[in-house]
């Protein structure tokens, strides 16, 4: 399965499931805010620019 990964800011990238869980963990050991969606987690970066990022599964 493909992810959009989306920033605060507008850019987006296509990232594949490894990705995926490499970013979450990251944003885990980073202290950062998770939140389930429909289909992926917002991600509330804390301290960091950008602040928000969407990583939300692709239709096929």
């Amino acid at each position: 399965m493909r992810y959009r990964l989306t920033f605060e800011g507008g850019h987006s990238f296509l990232v594949d499931e490894d990705a995926r869980l490499h970013f979450l963990r990251q944003a885990q050991r980073h202290g950062d805010e998770l939140t389930r969606v429909r289909g992926g987690h917002v991600i509330s970066l804390a301290g960091r620019h950008p602040r928000m990022v969407a990583l939300v599964a692709e239709a096929a």
